[in-house]
């Protein structure tokens, strides 16, 4: 694990209540991966957190992106601006991105989609010939995390579909709605298939649970769990 100063490029908000923070990039890594970020603020949680890389090792840039909320440490982060440095620990994880499956199915929910933005890209950028699928669920349309670049990475790689799935706000919605179930999984998936779930701890236990019972080995099942950072 290395200790690493990150300097920042730009930073700006994804959604409402979702901010990226765009970074020089100075280390490798592998898609997937996290670092511990560390900011210089008084938080009786600590002042670090673990946050995924969503960015891929292909791009010119780290991209760090976090649900903001009301605690010290995520009210520091918002008031960095292009120029400041931090510190932070990594690479870190296991979680990572099988370069050579042949299928792969990505489950997200809500701010769980950052290491899979960072595969997905590095995938298309990489043309590896993995069919991939990526079902991410919110409560809002308004919560769809780079809702812009879907369609690009979409059009970029034949081998991958984006289906968003809406459980609350579906009034305007005119796509698919409900919680990631089995019907859904079934559809896009095959005995070749390997899963990654990541998202709150409940969808995360949950989702996996039911991949179990549909008779999905746990060798084709890789898990992340995001606790509230």
């Amino acid at each position: 694990m290395n200790s690493i100063e990150l300097e920042i490029k730009e930073v700006k908000y994804e959604t409402h209540d979702v901010f990226s923070t765009y970074f020089s990039k100075s280390f490798d890594y592998k898609p997937g991966q996290y670092l511990r970020l560390e900011l210089d603020v008084d938080d009786p949680e600590g002042n670090t957190r673990p946050l995924s890389i969503a960015s891929s090792p292909t791009e010119d840039f780290i991209l760090i992106s976090t649900k903001i909320r009301d605690t010290p440490f995520k009210q520091k982060l918002v008031t960095l601006k292009a120029g400041d440095k931090v510190k932070a620990m990594g690479p870190m994880g296991n979680f990572v991105l099988k370069e050579d499956a042949k299928e792969i199915v990505f489950l997200g929910g809500g701010i769980g989609i950052t290491p899979f933005r960072d595969m997905i890209k590095y995938a298309c950028d990489k043309r590896l010939p993995i069919k991939m699928t990526l079902i991410y669920s919110n409560k809002t349309p308004a919560e769809i995390c780079y809702k812009d670049e879907w369609p690009l990475f979409e059009k970029q790689n034949p081998n991958l579909k984006v289906v968003n799935t809406i459980t609350d706000d579906t009034a305007n919605w005119n796509s698919r709605t409900g919680r990631i179930n089995e019907a859904m999984i079934k559809e896009f998936s095959s005995a070749d298939t390997l899963f990654y779930i990541c998202g709150p701890p409940a969808m995360v236990t949950g989702l996996f649970e039911l991949l179990k019972t549909m008779g999905i080995p746990i060798s084709n099942i890789k898990i992340e769990k995001f606790a509230g950072y």
